[in-house]
């Protein structure tokens, strides 16, 4: 819940320092926060997505997933880059870390 709440106060922080060529849409729910932010610099363009999700396990504790995307593309179909990371924590009743896993794909 920690996280989604941090995922929420970096989304406002992003919204409010975006200028003219900056696009941040952020979508909060009780469980979930969803940001995009789009940013264009001449031709070439920075999109990046969160989305992040929490929910309470059955003897206590939580799980949170949290998966961002991340694509740079410039003019020309060798130049673009993508980036996807997927991260889950499972914390116990006492929220401790039982299990955390990270995944990045290029």
């Amino acid at each position: 819940m920690k996280r989604i709440a941090a995922l929420g106060v970096l989304g406002f922080a992003l919204a409010a320092g975006a200028d003219d060529k900056d696009k941040v849409e952020v979508k909060k729910d009780k469980n979930s926060v969803k940001i995009e932010k789009k940013h264009t610099r001449g031709k070439s363009t920075d999109k990046t997505k969160v989305e992040s999700k929490a929910r309470h396990r059955m003897g206590g504790g939580t799980v949170s997933t949290t998966e961002t995307k991340v694509e740079h593309a410039r003019p020309g179909i060798g130049n673009d880059s993508k980036t996807k990371t997927k991260e889950t924590v499972e914390r116990d009743a006492a929220g401790n870390v039982v299990r955390q896993e990270k995944k990045v794909d290029h």
